[in-house]
């Protein structure tokens, strides 16, 4: 795992972080791009974001990464209870 990655991880986990202290008002919209940036850390970690002479492996990787997004976000804040989503935080409550 790169220091990329990892800084990426941490980045998605503040704000997933950040999306539960507001899960009654608009953390759910912040949720969004904390998939999109988790994501965005797996495609690191995989190798798809390496220097490459042409662009456009990483723009059709983000593109399928945004695809992706959308749909599990929509499923998750639709679908499944916010005590499921945020279930890692349920013991500071």
């Amino acid at each position: 795992m790169t220091k990329v990655a990892i800084r990426i991880y941490i980045v998605a986990f503040i704000l997933y972080f950040i999306s539960f202290l507001g899960a009654f008002s608009v953390g759910l919209y912040v949720l969004l791009p904390t998939i999109f940036i988790l994501l965005i850390g797996i495609a690191v970690n995989l190798g798809l974001y390496k220097k490459h002479p042409y662009y456009v492996l990483p723009i059709i990787t983000s593109i399928v990464i945004c695809g992706i997004t959308y749909p599990l976000w929509h499923y998750l804040v639709h679908n499944v209870d916010d005590g499921y989503i945020f279930y890692p935080f349920i013991f500071f409550v």
